[in-house]
């Protein structure tokens, strides 16, 4: 049933197992190196429904082996054609579980209002990723939860496989990320006005209808004016039901 100021659910509105969007991280490399400029690849959303999904937002998760990776050396952006330059850079928060954690939605100016996948269509989030010079080599597991927004709540509708990648020590002459293109295609155009997310405790219940268990709980969302701070409890809330998730 449709309510006033929400989305409709993503999907066709029926209990069924799995997530209604198919999430895969396609056209990743397998090495990056500290102090290299930006790779880029696509986050793939495929709508497996015959209704429109709405108000999507992809959550990356970074874990390090060593726990050392701080956000600082890190570079996320992805492609937003109404941005000057078509491309955002994604603000990144720190988990207590030191995983670094972004949400492709921008900053507390953001004019993306997320991402609509169509009913049985797909659509590429162009990301571009580097790490600066000062990043530890290590290994790095790359993970992407879909989220969609409703109103004050949010349903978690996608999750994709792990992205494993190697970051190599800085070469002999490493320089600032810079302009290589993104993985594929063109860029996907976000929808919706601009919007801040925030989180509140969680809910048991929340999430049943995707057939998933629910302890990340529902979203609240806030105006623009709770910034940076509100983007990052969202993801910080993602980032630890992924870590139930694969326990």
């Amino acid at each position: 049933m449709a309510v006033a100021g929400r989305e409709p659910r993503c999907g066709d509105g029926a209990a069924a197992p799995g997530f209604p969007l198919r999430t895969r991280i396609r056209g990743a490399p397998a090495e990056y190196r500290a102090g290299g400029g930006f790779q880029g690849w696509d986050v793939e959303l495929t709508n497996t429904t015959s209704q429109p999904c709405r108000n999507i937002h992809p959550v990356l998760v970074l874990t390090d082996r060593s726990g050392a990776l701080r956000p600082g050396e890190v570079r996320l952006e992805f492609a937003d054609p109404s941005t000057p330059g078509g491309r955002r850079p994604v603000l990144l928060e720190e988990t207590d579980a030191r995983e670094v954690v972004g949400v492709l939605d921008g900053g507390p100016a953001a004019a993306g209002g997320g991402f609509t996948v169509p009913a049985g269509g797909t659509v590429r989030v162009p990301v571009r990723l580097a790490f600066t010079a000062g990043a530890h080599p290590d290994e790095i597991t790359v993970h992407a939860a879909i989220v969609q927004r409703r109103g004050d709540d949010g349903d978690w509708v996608g999750e994709s496989g792990a992205y494993r990648l190697t970051l190599l020590a800085p070469g002999p002459t490493a320089a600032p990320p810079s302009g290589t293109p993104y993985a594929s295609g063109s860029p996907a155009e976000p929808s919706g006005a601009a919007t801040a997310a925030s989180a509140r405790p969680p809910d048991p219940g929340e999430l049943a209808r995707s057939g998933q268990p629910s302890p990340a709980g529902p979203w609240l969302l806030a105006g623009a004016a709770a910034g940076c701070v509100a983007l990052g409890a969202a993801a910080v809330l993602v980032a630890a039901r992924l870590r139930r998730h694969r326990r």
